[in-house]
């Protein structure tokens, strides 16, 4: 364990001592994650490339000696205390993520029980990282180890999704979870959300990933999400009712697509493209990888943001502007938007040398550009989560 990963165990320790007055029975530890290739392709039951980073949440744990659940984070100033278990409006709403495992755990039948709970975060808040899933994952080990009691991991990522979805109420899908679980230090994760198989990908180097904030949240993401993933599935029917064996657009090649281009509506053909595009892209990153072909690999990252810009258009100018930028500096392998698009973040693979040039050519120029200050996280590919003592 790295110097910084036992000063995040201490902070986390000596939180919950000072709250709770005792020492914690179990401590754990989930990372963050970014998507690096495989944009909306998910919920299409496709492929995905991404990375658990290390930007971590950590949780310190025991048995509580009533019937209450207690929490306190480092980040909040207000701890909760609950004993009937249903999800919080507004205020302390930060609590539904581990109170949703617990929920769910429960619903389940494994044996947990009241617990008390203290939380500390190195996981940028609103950087589109994933701190909701890194939680939700590392309460549920602290609970596994707390109740001794285990879990299969895909079983695990599959609870703490049905937390966010049916607990927080957020539409998330398994990428978060499975990146925070199985990622693997120096390695991508490869994940395949039709048969949930999973796979990492050594990649060679000394790289960074910078995780970009564009300064920029559009007020009509939901909507828009939810409108391309219903234009996705309508695409996906049109192929079905010529072949029963299209269920998803994961199933339909670029051939077929392109020999349907005629037929389908226009806009459905585009959305169409980006997520094919996007299997095809994740298939040929893997192989570019294993054979150190990092600048190849770099060009898929600035296709699938063309992509991005032209097919899905779930990219805004400020975006483009930072992945311009990113081009323009000698060291950076690639660029894109990642996650959902309509403003957030881009990512970009550079080579480690050139880190400090790049943060300070990024922030000058897209304020010269845009006026807009962008914040930039930089990180390392991390492991996956489990406990810590």
């Amino acid at each position: 364990m790295s110097v910084t990963a036992n000063s995040h165990l201490d902070i986390v320790t000596k939180h919950f001592q000072n709250f709770f007055r005792t020492a914690p029975t179990v401590c754990s530890r989930a990372p963050g994650r970014v998507e690096v290739l495989g944009n909306h392709t998910d919920y299409n039951e496709g492929v995905v490339l991404s990375a658990a980073i290390d930007r971590e949440v950590w949780v310190a744990a025991s048995k509580s000696a009533s019937r209450e659940c207690s929490l306190t984070s480092c980040l909040f100033p207000e701890s909760v205390i609950v004993q009937d278990i249903k999800p919080f409006k507004g205020r302390n709403s930060w609590v539904n993520y581990p109170l949703g495992v617990y929920r769910m755990l429960l619903d389940r039948g494994f044996p947990v029980a009241p617990f008390n709970l203290a939380i500390h975060s190195s996981v940028p808040l609103g950087a589109g990282v994933s701190s909701s899933a890194a939680l939700e994952v590392a309460t549920a080990l602290a609970l596994c180890g707390l109740f001794d009691f285990q879990i299969d991991p895909t079983e695990l990522a599959k609870i703490c999704q049905k937390a966010e979805n049916n607990f927080v109420g957020a539409n998330c899908g398994l990428l978060d979870q499975f990146s925070s679980i199985f990622g693997k230090a120096g390695h991508l994760l490869f994940s395949d959300f039709r048969s949930l198989h999973h796979d990492t990908i050594p990649i060679a180097g000394d790289i960074t990933l910078a995780i970009t904030l564009s300064d920029v949240v559009h007020s009509l993401v939901a909507g828009e999400y939810n409108s391309r993933r219903r234009e996705c599935f309508e695409a996906a029917k049109f192929f079905n009712r010529n072949n029963p064996n299209i269920k998803m657009l994961r199933d339909v090649s670029m051939t077929q697509l392109q020999s349907a281009r005629a037929e389908l509506d226009q806009q459905l053909f585009k959305r169409a493209l980006h997520v094919v595009g996007e299997d095809e892209r994740v298939f040929s990153a893997i192989e570019l990888i294993k054979r150190g072909s990092m600048t190849e690999f770099g060009s898929l990252l600035y296709l699938s943001h063309d992509s991005s810009i032209h097919n899905f258009e779930n990219s805004c100018k400020e975006l483009d502007i930072l992945v311009d930028i990113a081009k323009s500096i000698d060291g950076v392998y690639g660029a894109r938007l990642t996650g959902g698009g309509f403003g957030g973040a881009t990512l970009t693979v550079l080579k480690t040398e050139v880190r400090d040039k790049f943060g300070d050519t990024i922030t000058r120029e897209y304020k010269k550009r845009t006026g807009r200050n962008p914040t930039v996280h930089f990180a390392q590919i991390a492991d996956g989560a489990s406990l810590v003592n």
